[in-house]
């Protein structure tokens, strides 16, 4: 876009200001007046039990929120209330008193989901939503989001939306101004429903209105690489629960053309749902464990394969740098079991579990509870996963004319 549309004015101007240590707007006590002393010590002592009573029953499964503490709380909210020019939202501030908690674990893997969240976060597992079928991206140039690609089959496909539109509004509300995530939960909704949309395209403004579907998002594509000597080949993109079964029909549909050979590109896959990677392994493992998991309190539990579908040709696993998680998992168990030779660069090495908590009211934490173990009992946390031959890619061929220099080394191990 070489006009750019929008520009922010003004620059807000902020002044430092210090704090008094624990400030309050405590009034002044008014002089003291003789009591009875008795109904004094009594009251003392039983208020004392109460908020003891309380207070041990509120935190008894922390000690983290100390006297100290809530009494910081209580300034945070004093100057708040007193210096804020914005009106406070208690919604806002509770989830983010929420994160803050979950946030101070120091685990980068632990996060608190709102209800809004949480229903995204199971959207992005199943790996299907009711959209309209395309992707956002962000122009960090000029701030707006755009349409960066288009689902074919899909409402925003058939409306004739284009790649480089860009978001003016979304049922009527500006959309110039949010964030990728905000447009994508503006644009979804239930199904049937309709949006309507306006975008900018070439300084023109256009309107859609489009009607929400069950859109598949596609994580798995595959094709016949070497006709001649049928190489298949299979690239799943993450782990979802729709990957299961878009894996099996494109490894049936590859070996109804003869396929004799198989690579599995599973380079920059940042994992998923263990439970997707395991029903794919038992696609291709023998009788066995695929994985185990432990966690704190000593429980284990396993993910295994009958055997009934283990494959027989040569299997070529492409691995990268940023090949995590439940990717791990499926090339460790491969290797393990000598079904696959392993080509690329060392993998990242996360294999620690998280475990999602409803808490009763829409919203879930989330965090590290255990780890993972390969067939050979080895954990890949932090640690990896060697190939059995290493290449770099030469990301420099790549980026010039698309060529693969591991996808043509694997090509040429399997035509020897």
């Amino acid at each position: 876009m070489n006009d750019k549309t929008w520009e922010k004015t003004g620059k807000g101007q902020y002044e430092l200001r210090e704090v008094p240590p624990y400030y309050n707007n405590t009034p002044v006590p008014k002089q003291k007046r003789p009591f009875p002393l008795l109904p004094f010590v009594l009251g003392f002592a039983v208020g004392i039990i109460l908020v003891l009573g309380i207070y041990f029953a509120t935190f008894r499964f922390s000690n983290s929120l100390s006297l100290e503490t809530q009494k910081k709380i209580g300034t945070l909210e004093s100057v708040i209330d007193k210096y804020y020019m914005g009106e406070r939202e208690s919604v806002s501030e509770a989830d983010g008193i929420y994160k803050g908690i979950v946030s101070s674990l120091g685990d980068k893997y632990a996060a608190y989901y709102t209800q809004e969240e949480l229903t995204r976060s199971r959207e992005d597992s199943a790996g299907e939503f009711s959209g309209i079928g395309c992707t956002i991206g962000m122009d960090e140039e000029v701030g707006v989001c755009y349409i960066a690609s288009i689902m074919e089959g899909y409402s925003a496909d058939q409306a004739g939306l284009q790649e480089g539109d860009y978001f003016l509004e979304v049922n009527g509300e500006d959309a110039t101004e949010w964030n990728a995530e905000e447009v994508a939960n503006h644009v979804k909704g239930e199904t049937g429903t309709t949006v309507e949309i306006k975008v900018l395209r070439d300084q023109e403004e256009l309107f859609f209105t489009l009607k929400r579907v069950k859109v598949e998002v596609k994580t798995v594509d595959s094709r016949m690489e070497d006709e001649k000597n049928k190489i298949g080949y299979i690239r799943i993109e993450e782990f979802d629960e729709i990957t299961v079964s878009q894996f099996k029909e494109a490894k049936e549909a590859l070996e109804k053309e003869g396929m004799r050979s198989l690579i599995l590109d599973l380079r920059s896959n940042p994992g998923g749902l263990v439970d997707a990677c395991a029903d794919i392994g038992s696609q291709m493992l023998p009788k066995g464990m695929i994985a185990y998991s432990e966690t704190k309190d000593g429980r284990r539990y396993e993910w295994t394969s009958d055997g009934r579908n283990e494959i027989t040709i040569p299997v070529i696993i492409l691995v990268n740098q940023n090949t995590a998680s439940a990717a791990e998992i499926l090339t460790g168990a491969m290797k393990d079991y000598d079904k696959a030779t392993v080509l690329g660069t060392k993998t990242y090495g996360k294999g620690i579990i998280q475990n999602t908590y409803g808490l009763g009211d829409g919203t879930a934490i989330e965090f590290t509870v255990g780890k993972y173990y390969l067939p050979n009992d080895e954990t890949i946390h932090e640690i990896g996963i060697e190939p059995d031959i290493t290449l770099e890619l030469d990301a420099e061929a790549y980026l010039k004319d698309g060529s693969d220099n591991q996808l043509e080394a694997a090509l040429k191990e399997l035509q020897k």
